[in-house]
């Protein structure tokens, strides 16, 4: 650990040693610094740094200059500063020696707190802590527009929310500075004009209030031709409107977190209700042992909800197709007794796009009862009120297709009487307090049982070895036996010898199952495009080899890449679920497709990748795999031409003994 090293991503970037600064001249030393301490303690690869440095463009030297720029941190922080592991870097580093961990620290007990004094102290420390814009010297537009503006907005939030705090006190005055700055640098951020207005007439400063809406509305028109939007509209109306005969004094705040206000209870922003918004169960899914678990364990945390200190979240992941958003339904009607405040369903996302935390929070608040116009419009504002809603009550969530723990994390419940189960297609390995439970394929028993309960055990029990050729053309994969189910059911006519022999050309088979709004061609789609270009081009190239298994090695030689970079693409392709990957004794890691995801994967790279581009690969893959002295890797070679003798009689005779698919045309 850096013990005498204090680091700051907030205003500047700084490192001091002993309370003394250190300087990092070189822009691109601090973007990797900056990279590596926004994900502390989690490890960096190669490729997320080099983006985090050039965007997309990288130079050719991409890699070796990065490790300089490595070597140049270790020298002015230390060696042991940036840790070098398998996939990549990470700097090790406390989490009391930068001032983002103990903002993060701070906002969360403050957004958990309800007692208004308390809560205002927490906020103020959380800012002392992130005093002033993060990142402002970083000069990574890559980093800027991604990790940097969520900490940016992050950081905005909560500065309102320490405004909120600060008022709720009666610390009008003392919060004035901060929000001149903040619509200073934000002239467009209608929640801080607000903020300021409401600051400003509880004052006792009402033509100020006044005049700064007007300086807002003038700058909406002029720079973006939009009037203020109602939350700005509407505190303009109560500073007009003035105190009440009702309610003496001035107007009240924006709305805010729920919680307690000054000199009485707490507001009720919401009508407390029982919600139920899961989809149908679906009675044909058959995967007893797992589900009995699953229930079983959340039955025991909403029993033992009063002695947890922490909501139980279960994390379902899995390839595309095998069953984890049927799995999470399934087990949220069967534990619906033991959460009797309401059962919450939520899609993460629609089509090829996931959606952004704030608008599924939107959902969740109406889906608990708060009136549409009573929907802060912060999100920060809408994490606090959610939470405070679900407080001390029993309540299941269901978030499925999450991408990753960024997108999860404000949508889980902090009260420990509640619970979430969360389906994503990678493990979302940094959530705490999670379990995490893998889906993955059926056995024989269970897709025939699948099948017979959708066209009924008398249809399948007649034909058991075109059952047996059905689940075999369907790779065991929950989503396909559904299809297969569905179109047989439809066609009540047709014999299931019928439908096998359609199954059986590998050319035509993705186009078979597919029925209705269901495919799985389009469900494979959704994994595909969460790759970058690298990973896809290694994706389509690879499912040319007719190997049952490859190594490393053969995927680096077809890729033309050297065999760590090769390793990083393929470990991703597996993180997606795309690949498989296992251990074999005596041969170390090796890769392979399902065969249903090799099909797709080859209809892409016959429509995309140029026929040279295939040859090579295969070429490079087989005079990798024939020429390899035993036990030692292969040097990367260059491609082989076409008329070489030696690689071309390679390439004939292992498209002869069926190590090729035959689209590729290496058989004379």
């Amino acid at each position: 650990m850096l013990d005498d090293l204090q680091f700051d991503v907030f205003g500047p970037l700084t490192v001091r040693r002993n309370g003394e600064l250190l300087e990092i001249p070189r822009a691109k030393h601090r973007v990797v610094l900056a990279a590596l301490l926004l994900h502390a303690p989690r490890t960096l690869t190669a490729e997320e740094l080099i983006q985090q440095l050039w965007g997309g463009e990288p130079p050719l030297t991409a890699r070796k200059t990065l490790q300089g720029y490595i070597a140049r941190l270790r020298k002015l922080l230390g060696a042991d500063a940036v840790v070098s592991r398998a996939s990549g870097y990470a700097i090790a580093i406390g989490a009391e020696r930068l001032d983002l961990d103990r903002f993060n620290a701070f906002l969360q007990k403050a957004e958990l707190t309800t007692e208004p004094a308390e809560r205002a102290r927490l906020f103020r420390s959380a800012m002392e802590q992130g005093n002033g814009t993060p990142l402002v010297d970083i000069p990574s537009e890559y980093l800027q527009q991604g990790d940097g503006a969520a900490l940016l907005e992050r950081w905005l939030n909560a500065t309102e929310s320490w405004a909120d705090a600060e008022m709720a006190v009666g610390r009008y005055a003392e919060v004035l500075p901060r929000l001149r700055a903040l619509v200073s640098e934000h002239p467009f951020r209608e929640s801080a004009w607000g903020r300021l207005m409401t600051a400003l007439y509880r004052a006792g400063r009402q033509g100020e209030a006044l005049a700064a809406y007007q300086e807002a509305r003038r700058l909406l028109a002029e720079e973006l031709g939009v009037e203020p939007g109602e939350e700005l509209r509407a505190a303009h109306r109560r500073i007009l409107a003035g105190p009440t005969r009702s309610t003496p004094g001035p107007v009240p705040a924006p709305p805010g977190p729920a919680g307690p206000r000054p000199g009485g209870a707490a507001e009720a922003p919401a009508r407390r209700g029982c919600p139920y918004t899961l989809p149908p169960s679906l009675a044909e899914f058959a995967r007893p042992g797992i589900e009995a678990d699953l229930i079983r364990r959340l039955r025991d945390v909403s029993r033992e909800g009063a002695e947890r200190t922490v909501p139980q979240t279960l994390n379902l992941y899995g390839a595309a197709g095998v069953g984890k958003t049927t799995m999470a339904v399934r087990v949220a009607h069967a534990v619906s007794p033991a959460f009797p405040d309401g059962q919450l369903y939520v899609e993460l996302q629609r089509g090829d796009a996931f959606r952004e935390p704030a608008d599924a929070l939107g959902e969740l608040l109406r889906a608990l009862g708060v009136d549409p116009g009573a929907v802060p419009a912060d999100s920060g504002e809408r994490v606090a009120l959610y939470r405070g809603l679900l407080s001390h009550r029993r309540v299941l969530i269901v978030l499925d297709g999450a991408r990753d723990e960024a997108q999860v994390r404000p949508l889980l419940p902090a009260s420990p009487t509640c619970a979430a189960v969360v389906t994503s297609l990678e493990m979302l390995s940094t959530l705490g307090g999670t379990r995490h439970v893998r889906l993955g394929l059926l056995t024989a028993e269970e897709s025939r049982e699948i099948l017979a309960r959708i066209i009924g055990r008398e249809r399948v029990a007649a034909e058991e070895g075109a059952a047996q050729d059905l689940v075999r053309y369907c790779g065991r994969l929950p989503l396909a036996i559904r299809i297969v189910g569905a179109r047989l059911l439809e066609r009540p006519h047709w014999r299931l010898e019928t439908l096998a022999r359609r199954l059986e050309s590998e050319r035509r088979r993705l186009d078979e199952l597919a029925v209705g709004d269901l495919g799985v061609r389009d469900s494979l789609a959704v994994g595909y495009a969460a790759l970058d270009a690298p990973e896809r081009r290694a994706f389509r190239l690879l499912s040319l080899l007719e190997m049952a298994s490859f190594p490393v090695r053969v995927a680096a030689a077809a890729l033309g890449l050297p065999d760590d970079r090769a390793e990083e693409t393929l470990e991703r392709l597996t993180a997606q679920h795309l690949l498989d990957a296992d251990f074999v004794k005596g041969s170390g890691v090796r890769f392979s497709y399902h065969p249903l995801v090799r099909l797709y994967a080859r209809e892409l790279t016959f429509d995309v990748d140029p026929m040279r581009s295939r040859h090579g690969a295969v070429q490079n893959a087989l005079a990798a795999w024939y020429t390899r002295p035993a036990g030692a890797l292969v040097p990367l070679r260059a491609t082989p031409s076409a008329g070489g003798t030696a690689a071309r009689a390679e390439v004939v005779a292992a498209g002869r003994a069926g190590l090729l698919p035959p689209e590729l045309g290496f058989t004379a």
